[in-house]
């Protein structure tokens, strides 16, 4: 019984499982990527380090990764919940309340996605036209560090959508005064289960 409670009862909507999928690949894409970066690295420090033949392409490689995976895994993180609240006067409030406080919070999420959507696809637009490219030894593109700022915020906005479609359906969510982990394991009447 774990992340999503009021997954289970929720339409089952082919979009709005196809939205999951979408966050639960990103989030295995940057496991991937997180992995690399590690990899990379640790070639990087030997290459320097023990045969003297430092790399030019790890450094712009590993950011452009971490900036990738940071973007790509906020849809994830919406999705379990992962993300930084202030719970201390909601793991009290009545179950209406809690209902409205998550849909008012999921509708800033997806307002403040729509314009960073736009805003990113504006800059990336701008970034191929002028032909702009990274000041560090690669020079690679600039769009290659900005695609997953518009990638990322529009599966933000998909994701905070999808789960207010599903709000109304599930139980109140639930936080717990020791977290969004202790709070998993609480019912829809904070009783433990």
């Amino acid at each position: 019984m774990h992340k999503d409670l009021n997954r289970a009862s929720a339409p089952r909507l082919t979009p709005l499982r196809v939205m999951d999928g979408v966050a639960e690949a990103c989030g295995h894409l940057g496991n991937v990527m997180v992995i690399s970066i590690a990899i990379m690295l640790t070639y990087e420090v030997v290459a320097r380090y023990v045969f003297a033949a430092p790399t030019q392409w790890t450094q712009d490689i590993a950011v452009t990764m971490q900036i990738w995976f940071t973007y790509l895994g906020m849809a994830l993180a919406l999705k379990q919940r992962q993300m930084i609240r202030i719970t201390a006067f909601l793991s009290i409030a009545p179950s209406w309340l809690r209902y409205l406080l998550e849909g008012l919070a999921l509708l800033i999420i997806a307002a403040f996605s729509a314009v960073a959507m736009v805003k990113g696809f504006d800059m990336l637009i701008d970034s191929i036209r002028l032909s702009r490219r990274q000041p560090t030894m690669l020079a690679l593109p600039n769009w290659v560090a900005e695609i997953p700022i518009v990638l990322g915020f529009t599966f933000l906005l998909l994701q905070a959508c999808a789960d207010l479609i599903r709000l109304p359906f599930g139980p109140a969510p639930n936080f717990s005064p020791g977290g969004e982990h202790d709070a998993e394991h609480l019912s829809a009447e904070g009783e433990r289960v």
